[in-house]
């Protein structure tokens, strides 16, 4: 087979993958399979899986992210939050409504944590009320209400998963900016008490502890703290130290399309699609991330669903190119359209000096990256081409780092 499936991801987040699993959604996936097998262009299926980003806002500045400090950087600098960016639960709702019964599981993040959005559990319940899997991913580094935890765990939420970079505040800091790993340690224990004091299965509740070489000695430590407070999934990756803008396309050189392969070497635009909080749809979230909330940035949206159904979006030139790319990215040298297209020098599908100097949390120590400011908080060092930072998205699995299990 020529395209890697992500098995283990699988198999941890079974409970909003697979989880009510109707007969209309098991055809609807075996349908996008097939779609998939026979690299269609127009799909009988809807996308099973649909990731909407509620709310691009954080409350965190992690180094890695576009909510990171600029600190001089002209990639950071142009990303602009601004607290009205929410999705409303009105809006939220008319998207449910339309990938009900067909779309497995919805995951309600993107560039944002969705723990700032106060309808967050309301949303929850109207999806899981729809028969959708949820799922949500947080830094869960908030001060939280006992009653909130119990929304939460009460709001149909089936998968919880919490992203920590380490177990004391000293080294959590560092890549997490502004964090509290006592905040997340908090809310993981009131979390699973609070499923067990309700009878619950519901959320499981997964950790990733993303490793660096300053954070590796705590990672056997925060397995059994983790253990302890009744966690379903602990799972260990190691972590990048270069920015997610670095790694739109005006930041790298693109040589040429990768080969076709037997099957396309994409399967986002067969599977999954990205909703942005103002409706406007993407293909991914892996590529051009530096672009989606940068004023005048070449975004390159699909279309809008508070203006167009998803099953039209779905089925839109722009997809149906999306996916002739995906099947063979050397159409890009007789089609000049997919030159101005959204996947268009996105490293799954074309050879380009993207990776060159990326740095990775196995390869390279956080102090010969970063300095730390007169407050604490990281400020990265010039690399040696004087370049704001370096580059990084989603990595072909040959020069994937190794993940610790």
């Amino acid at each position: 087979m020529e395209i890697k499936l992500p098995i283990k991801a699988l198999i941890r987040r079974r409970a909003w993958l697979f989880g009510r699993l109707s007969v209309g959604k098991a055809l609807n996936l075996a349908s996008a399979a097939k779609d998939f097998a026979l690299k269609r262009e127009t799909l009988s299926a809807f996308p099973s899986f649909v990731k909407i980003d509620i709310s691009p806002l954080c409350n965190l500045h992690c180094t890695a992210c576009v909510h990171a400090d600029p600190n001089g950087n002209p990639n950071l600098e142009r990303q602009v939050f601004d607290p009205k960016h929410k999705m409303t639960l009105e809006q939220f709702g008319r998207i449910i409504e339309q990938i009900r019964g067909k779309t497995s599981a919805v995951s309600l993040y993107y560039l944002g944590d969705p723990m700032v959005h106060p309808d967050l559990d309301r949303m929850c319940r109207l999806a899981a009320d729809a028969g959708l899997q949820v799922h949500v991913s947080t830094n869960f580094s908030f001060g939280l209400k006992d009653d909130r935890i119990r929304r939460m765990v009460q709001s149909g939420l089936s998968h919880l998963t919490v992203c920590i970079d380490g177990v004391s505040q000293e080294k959590y800091q560092l890549t997490r900016v502004g964090g509290k790993i006592e905040h997340v340690l908090h809310n993981l224990k009131r979390v699973t008490r609070m499923r067990k004091a309700l009878g619950q299965r519901y959320p499981l509740v997964e950790v990733q502890f993303i490793m660096f070489q300053h954070n590796a000695d705590e990672v056997e430590k925060a397995r059994e703290m983790c253990k302890d407070l009744g966690v379903d999934e602990f799972v260990t990756f190691w972590g990048d130290l270069h920015n997610w803008t670095s790694c739109d396309p005006d930041s790298f050189e693109v040589i040429g399309p990768r080969p076709g392969t037997r099957l396309p070497r994409c399967y986002w635009p067969y599977f999954t699609t990205v909703i942005k909080w103002n409706g406007d749809v993407i293909p991914c979230c892996l590529h051009r991330q530096g672009m989606q909330y940068a004023p005048g940035a070449d975004a390159r949206v699909f279309g809008n669903v508070f203006q167009k159904g998803i099953g039209e979006i779905w089925n839109s030139p722009q997809y149906r190119q999306a996916r002739r790319v995906a099947s063979d990215p050397t159409r890009s040298n007789h089609e000049p359209a997919l030159k101005s297209h959204f996947c268009d020098a996105c490293p799954t599908l074309f050879e380009t000096t993207h990776y060159d100097k990326a740095q990775w949390g196995h390869t390279s120590r956080f102090e010969d990256v970063f300095t730390l400011n007169e407050k604490g908080r990281p400020v990265r060092k010039a690399p040696p081409d004087g370049r704001p930072g370096t580059s990084n998205c989603a990595e072909p699995s040959s020069k994937l780092p190794p993940a610790a299990e």
